[in-house]
């Protein structure tokens, strides 16, 4: 298992420890401002800024389960130092179940596009990932896809 791997489960799931402790149940909007992404088609640093709606919902079964769904819609606005415009409306979700044993399985999926509004090349990050963990606490699934797509004019 790839350390990168490993650090996205590792931070992934402090964010999702973060917002479960405040006690969210319910949808919550969150104004990002100055937050920079980099686009990987043409090397050009985006500064975005706009709205993330996140809704995280818990179902506990008779058994002692507890089935965590995470969803977020993020609707952002970028501008280059240049000048140029991108917009970014993208999706994740992620899934936990556990009981109350070592046993766990957990899901996210990320699908973010950057769209340019001129003839800057439009990048596409998608991630999924996936580990599921046994009674035993030994790994039975684990893996990360990361993939890149650019689209639009070459630069």
């Amino acid at each position: 298992m790839s350390k990168k791997f490993i650090s996205l489960v590792i931070i992934t799931m402090i964010i999702f420890l973060i917002f479960v402790s405040g006690g969210l149940a319910k949808p919550e909007y969150y104004e990002i401002t100055d937050f920079w992404v980099l686009n990987q088609c043409n090397n050009e640093w985006v500064n975005v800024n706009g709205t993330i709606h996140y809704n995280i919902q818990l179902v506990e079964d008779s058994a002692g389960g507890q089935h965590w769904k995470w969803n977020a819609n993020h609707n952002l606005t970028g501008v280059t130092g240049e000048g140029r415009k991108y917009q970014a409306i993208s999706t994740f979700t992620q899934h936990y179940n556990t009981k109350d044993s070592a046993a766990f399985e957990w899901t996210f999926i990320n699908t973010s596009p950057l769209i340019s509004q001129g003839k800057e090349q439009n990048m596409i990050f998608k991630v999924r990932n996936q580990i599921t963990i046994n009674a035993n606490g030994e790994i039975t699934v684990s893996f990360s896809e990361i993939e890149i797509v650019c689209k639009g004019m070459e630069p």
